[in-house]
């Protein structure tokens, strides 16, 4: 079975679900009415409060028990019946492009685990998986496959990633990429959050969560008071002048360039990336799994290739 898992600092996607790259332990079940995952004798539940940024996520096992719950919403979604018996899975993943050749290999080992069973409970359902193949793609690429009709008519076009801690940048030539421009920029959306949280706390001494944030940006009813609704439109603002001017010293001009937008930053600042009228011809990948998606797509894209998975 092929599961792909887009595991973003803020979120984690699979082709099928989404949820918040956020977990807690416990000793046994809390008797709330969330989804959980039993695993070698302790609890995990989802929560919305994410894990702080990491550039390795291999450092601990909180990201491993994030896959599992990725795979486990993949199977529910299939209507795969609970079993014992092992379920072969090779497990598709990514990274920014910047990091691949550095990462790749540990994160792959990561998910591994030596290919042993996996055996682990979900809401109430036994699973036994064995993770026997993992492959990684670039993000920001795999996104861009999903758009490759549109794409490949453009003779130079950038696809931006905005992700929770990175922005992912790719320079492509008729869809296919040149190694001209690969970035990754830790300049995503949670340091626009920890920046105006900061802000907000120390001129109105308000605590704000990053949902009230994203309400104002979005311009969806908030009740946040008038000078901190200000106060987020104009950091974020100055954070997407700021991130075009960063661009245009490396050769970006976003007032020329085609401009291909994706990641769940992209569609939270979309509104005000179009209303600012900086970015000449901006295309906005619209579906927030594009990346786990454009992995089976590399994907199967070599199976037919060579012949064989």
């Amino acid at each position: 079975m092929i599961i792909s898992v887009d595991h973003g600092n803020k979120s984690i996607k699979t082709p099928h679900a989404i949820f918040t790259s956020g977990l807690v332990m416990s000793d046994g079940l809390q008797g709330f009415k969330t989804d959980y995952i039993g695993w070698k004798g302790k609890y995990y539940s989802l929560t919305e409060r994410r894990i702080s940024y990491l550039r390795d996520k291999t450092e601990d096992d909180r990201f491993f028990i994030l896959t599992l719950f990725a795979i486990a919403k993949e199977l529910e979604y299939r209507k795969v019946s609970e079993t014992l018996d092992p379920i072969d899975i090779t497990l598709l993943v990514g990274l920014p492009p910047a990091h691949y050749e550095q990462l790749h290999s540990r994160f792959e080992q990561y998910f591994l685990r030596r290919r042993e069973a996996i055996d682990f409970e979900y809401n109430g359902k036994y699973y036994s998986v064995r993770i026997n193949k993992v492959l990684s793609y670039p993000q920001a690429f795999a996104a861009a496959v999903t758009q490759y009709s549109t794409l490949k008519v453009h003779s130079v076009a950038y696809i931006i990633d905005i992700g929770g801690f990175t922005i992912d940048v790719l320079k492509l030539r008729y869809g296919r990429p040149d190694l001209e421009v690969v970035e990754s920029f830790e300049k995503g959306v949670i340091t626009l959050y920890n920046s105006i949280a900061s802000k907000c706390n120390s001129q109105y001494a308000r605590i704000l969560e990053e949902c009230e944030i994203d309400e104002v940006i979005r311009n969806q009813p908030t009740v946040l008071p008038g000078e901190v609704q200000q106060l987020i439109r104009s950091m974020t603002a100055d954070f997407l002048a700021e991130f075009y001017n960063f661009l245009r010293e490396r050769g970006i001009d976003v007032s020329t360039s085609k401009c291909v937008f994706a990641g769940g930053g992209s569609l939270l600042l979309r509104g005000m990336i179009e209303r600012g009228n900086k970015v000449a011809f901006p295309i906005f990948i619209e579906d927030i799994h594009a990346n786990a998606i454009g992995y089976e797509v590399l994907y199967q894209s070599e199976v037919a290739a060579n012949g064989k998975q």
